[in-house]
């Protein structure tokens, strides 16, 4: 069982993150598991018999085979191009003015707000790589952890059977410890399910087949850094998510409010102006109509008719303009008032984000002071071992707890770097990638 010792000092250096602490190799003549060798002729990393795939190397890929971002480097091509046709047409009917600078900075905004997209999508994608390879590293860690956890309850399972034999241990206790291994067995087969969907999902994003590789353990810590207010924090981050679609919302409600109605002359004094012209001529050809004095000749009548009918579609051409100026000015506010109630919301929840990330970061002090001490402890179950005062199942299980405050601390870590990007770039926080 000393080897066995050995192997779960071994899995508890190996997993430790990159926060300082490492549990110490107390059983003797420990073995370090991971090994790890270079090629300089490839420049790759062989860890545990296979090559190491970084996240970074991970993230890049993902980049490389992604159909959505593929689609948005099209969609801006195809933005760019149709904003060059746009503006040839613009030419072509002399527009200028008001109209045309209109027309030319909505065009700009637009061609901006597309590539923002391509940005937004890059940054959701590399995300989702991050937290598929971090639960695929955690969840195998667990599942190691386990394993050794069920070696060490069939151990005590023997030695209970054996002090059973000897009436030694009651029929009820050996039930308790069978159940024990049993619900351990059950969570192992639904973690390794688990990791094997994980592996999936990875693939998909990827292209890359994790079975075939050994992943990077650690995880960087380093605090968010906030000089000044934090409210002007957050605001700045905000600013930048939707800084594009303001400036659309803000082009066409000073265009549409002003410059729109001045050049096309859609106020409702036009439209009446036009609702009068129709009542004269109608009255004009009322009156040739039903004159009989002959005072008004068959081309009189047809021309009186004629420039009614004119009124007529000018009323209706103006009153459809009026409709749709007043629908999309209304649009317009609507666009206002949603893009300010979003940003609302956005500061509120990164607001609750910010609270969250310094909570985190104490939970995090915590767990290493925790590990610390907890280390310290360890060099005093391994002398009581050594010495024959408790039993080796007993001093596997205080390694097993150690190897837990060492996950337990990655896990926060994550959880810390998953807020903090969340707060730096809030398009991933509301994407609904969560």
């Amino acid at each position: 069982m000393r080897k066995n010792i050995n192997k779960i000092i071994a899995f508890a250096i190996g997993i430790s993150v990159m926060s300082g602490s490492v549990v110490p190799a107390l059983a003797a003549d420990s073995t370090q598991l991971t090994t790890t060798s270079t090629s300089t002729a490839k420049n790759s990393q062989i860890v545990n018999g296979k090559p190491l795939l970084t996240l970074d190397e991970a993230v890049k890929e993902a980049i490389s085979i992604s159909e959505i971002l593929q689609l948005d480097t099209s969609k801006i091509t195809y933005q760019d191009k149709t904003n060059d046709l746009n503006e040839d047409l613009d030419d072509s009917k002399d527009v200028s003015g008001d109209e045309e600078d209109f027309n030319d900075d909505t065009r700009e905004v637009s061609a901006n707000k597309a590539r923002q997209q391509r940005d937004f999508d890059q940054d959701l994608l590399i995300y989702k790589v991050t937290k598929k390879y971090n639960d695929m590293v955690t969840s195998q860690m667990e599942i190691d952890k386990a394993s050794k956890n069920l070696e060490i309850k069939k151990k005590e399972l023997k030695d209970a059977q054996l002090r059973g034999s000897l009436g030694m241990t009651i029929p009820v206790d050996l039930k308790a410890t069978q159940l024990e291994i049993e619900k351990l067995e059950n969570k192992q087969k639904s973690s390794e399910s688990a990791l094997k969907d994980a592996q999936y999902s990875f693939k998909v994003l990827t292209g890359k087949d994790v079975t075939q590789y050994s992943l990077e353990q650690d995880v960087k810590f380093e605090p968010l850094k906030i000089d000044g207010s934090v409210d002007k924090y957050l605001d700045n981050s905000i600013e930048s998510y939707i800084k594009y679609s303001e400036q659309l919302v803000k082009l066409n409600k000073d265009y549409y409010d002003k410059e729109y109605v001045d050049d096309n002359k859609l106020d409702s004094k036009d439209v009446n102006a036009a609702k009068d012209a129709i009542r004269s001529a109608q009255g004009a050809y009322d009156e040739a109509r039903n004159d009989t004095s002959g005072k008004f000749t068959e081309d009189d009548i047809k021309n009186k008719k004629d420039i009614l009918d004119k009124a007529k579609t000018d009323y209706t051409s103006k009153i459809s303009a009026r409709i749709t100026y007043l629908k999309t000015k209304l649009d317009n506010y609507e666009s206002e008032t949603s893009l300010n109630e979003n940003k609302k919301a956005f500061k509120d929840n990164l607001k609750t984000y910010y609270t969250n990330l310094l909570a985190s970061e104490d939970n995090i002090n915590t767990y290493k002071k925790n590990i610390e001490v907890y280390n310290e402890k360890l060099k005093n179950y391994k002398l009581q071992y050594d010495l024959g005062m408790i039993t080796e199942s007993t001093y596997n299980g205080y390694v097993l707890n150690s190897i837990q405050d060492e996950i337990d601390l990655r896990n926060e870590i994550i959880s810390y770097n998953t807020l903090k990007q969340e707060i730096q770039k809030p398009w991933i926080a509301f994407s609904g990638a969560k």
